[in-house]
């Protein structure tokens, strides 16, 4: 079982929070827990490692802060899965920052937010809670947990009203109560261990309250959960049949705007063909014109007849300017140098008697 106790404000009891509640697991459940202080100032670790004998194996991890969130990611993951396999429990002591990324919930099976019971921090931890709250709702999500911290007297009456407010679901732990004795036992002893059992048995109720919520948390993931939500694969699939569904239709209708078009087109050559050619619309005019060749020159060619030429009114864009364009009917093409000469040479003409 994998605990973050997290929040982003200072002095709601993350540290103590975290000391003692690996020592009830190690102490009273006999369980192999390993307390992973991911705080700059290594609160919770200095308590467990002052207090002899020591049944709590202590990481310290350090995050690069300066690197980015998925650097962050990253190396708490790295850390995460390193002890996992060691341990049974492993609970995790974390100041929560902007730069981290949400997903580092995700690596954890219960996440616990302490909060103090005033309305400023109230209103923090339900700020904090609805940032994240698409983890809490997401596949195997991890199991949400607020426990009211240092409450003095009937103040957790009034917190226990307070949290109607939540646009979202959670688990509220009894409170731990708030003490002097438990500041002045800082690496001196555990507060299971305290002589105030006012104050032992409330935190003692909390670790079991804990230790239920993870009940809780795997019977939801082993019995309901896991057989209510698709499977990725299945998803996966889904995803695609219906992306090249799409795809196709599309291409489809392109197909048929493709033939109607073709269509429309063959409607209209038959109706051109029909009416012999005559349409006012300047698309039949071309037509026409490409159907019925004709042998056309510029008026100053010097290769035809200007006087067998029956001239249009057609202009055409030549390389020296505007240029008339004529018409005539095609002719025999005379041999220029017949034209010149007259008289055939001697070596063509036939021989005659005379000659």
């Amino acid at each position: 079982m994998r605990i973050l106790i997290t929040n982003q404000k200072g002095g709601v009891g993350k540290s103590t929070i975290s000391a003692n509640l690996a020592h009830y697991f190690a102490s009273t459940l006999n369980k192999r827990t390993t307390l992973v202080d991911f705080d700059t100032q290594a609160s919770s670790s200095k308590w467990v490692r002052s207090i002899k004998p020591q049944r709590i194996t202590v990481f310290k991890g350090s995050l690069p802060l300066s690197e980015g969130a998925n650097r962050i990611l990253i190396e708490s993951r790295k850390i995460v899965q390193g002890v996992y396999g060691r341990s049974e429990i492993i609970i995790a002591d974390l100041t929560w920052f902007d730069v981290f990324d949400s997903e580092m919930l995700l690596d954890f099976d219960i996440v616990i937010l302490p909060t103090a019971i005033s309305e400023v921090e109230l209103i923090a931890t339900m700020e904090f809670a609805a940032r994240h709250e698409w983890v809490f709702q997401s596949y195997q999500s991890p199991s949400l947990v607020i426990v009211p911290s240092r409450v003095r007297g009937d103040q957790a009456v009034k917190f226990k009203h307070n949290t109607e407010r939540f646009p979202f679901g959670f688990l509220l732990t009894p409170p731990i109560i708030d003490s002097v004795e438990a500041k002045k036992n800082f690496g001196v002893k555990f507060l299971l261990d305290l002589k105030n059992h006012k104050l032992s048995n409330s935190f003692r109720v909390f670790c079991e309250s804990v230790n239920q919520v993870a009940r809780i948390h795997f019977d939801r993931i082993k019995n309901n959960d896991m057989r209510s939500q698709p499977s990725r694969a299945k998803l996966a699939s889904s995803l695609s049949y219906n992306i090249k569904k799409t795809d196709a239709i599309r291409t489809l209708d392109r197909q048929k705007l493709s033939v109607t078009k073709l269509e429309e087109q063959a409607k209209q050559n038959l109706l051109r063909i029909s009416t012999g050619g005559r349409g006012n619309s300047r698309e039949s005019q071309n037509i026409n014109e490409v159907s019925e060749p004709r042998l056309g020159s510029f008026q100053e060619s010097n290769f035809f007849d200007n006087n067998n030429v029956s001239e249009d009114e057609d202009y055409a864009e030549g390389t020296y300017g505007k240029q008339k364009l004529v018409r005539k009917e095609p002719q025999p093409i005379l041999s220029v140098s017949r034209k010149v000469l007259g008289k055939p040479p001697k070596f063509l003409r036939k021989e005659s008697p005379e000659d």
